[in-house]
């Protein structure tokens, strides 16, 4: 399994209504690959494997966000 998809099982909510902050959910990537002895990609590449994978990007005045996802409480990076 890829490890952008066991992040996204391990870590996050996948949901119709659910959007999550583009920064902190890569933050929460990043810190979940030093957890799990993962290599961790650039925001760039981040961006482009969720994609791939079928969450939207959405830019706005109050920043990124993604569509589709959120983060369990759990693994949250504040």
């Amino acid at each position: 399994m890829k490890p952008i998809r066991r992040f996204v099982k391990k870590c996050c909510i996948v949901a119709e209504n659910a959007r999550y902050p583009a920064i902190e959910l890569y933050l929460t990537y990043v810190n979940w690959c030093l957890n799990a002895g993962v290599a961790i990609h650039d925001q760039f590449a981040f961006l482009e494997m969720l994609q791939e994978t079928g969450f939207s990007c959405n830019r706005q005045k109050s920043g990124a966000w993604f569509e589709g996802i959120t983060v369990l409480p759990n693994y949250r990076v504040e």
